[in-house]
């Protein structure tokens, strides 16, 4: 990927969110739609968030950050700034959004 914008075209790929992966999806409105894949992709976010406070309180007890501990947390930092991406597909946000948003959030 060479830029934010094919990271998010590629991740829209590959996790598609229809009726056949997402059976809730059957009958519901766009709202409705729109509602369940923000909520669907907050709680990938959450489960994620979960992953990453679970090594870190283990921390705060043993002040050891295990080589084991350490590679997971590698790995859902990563899933967590992927479901962000995901989520930011969910609520209409473009790469260009994220990208003219981003330093007025960081001032």
């Amino acid at each position: 990927m060479k830029d934010l914008r094919e990271l998010m075209n590629h991740i829209a790929s590959v996790w598609i969110c229809d009726e056949e992966r997402y059976p809730a999806l059957q009958g519901m409105s766009s709202d409705q739609r729109k509602n369940f894949l923000i909520k669907h992709s907050l709680l990938h976010i959450s489960k994620t968030s979960g992953k990453i406070a679970t090594v870190c309180e283990s921390f705060d007890h043993s002040g050891v950050m295990l080589e084991d501990d350490e590679a997971s947390l590698r790995i859902d930092v990563v899933k967590m700034f992927v479901n962000v991406i995901k989520l930011a597909e969910e609520v209409g946000l473009t790469a260009e959004d994220l990208q003219d948003k981003a330093p007025t959030i960081i001032r």
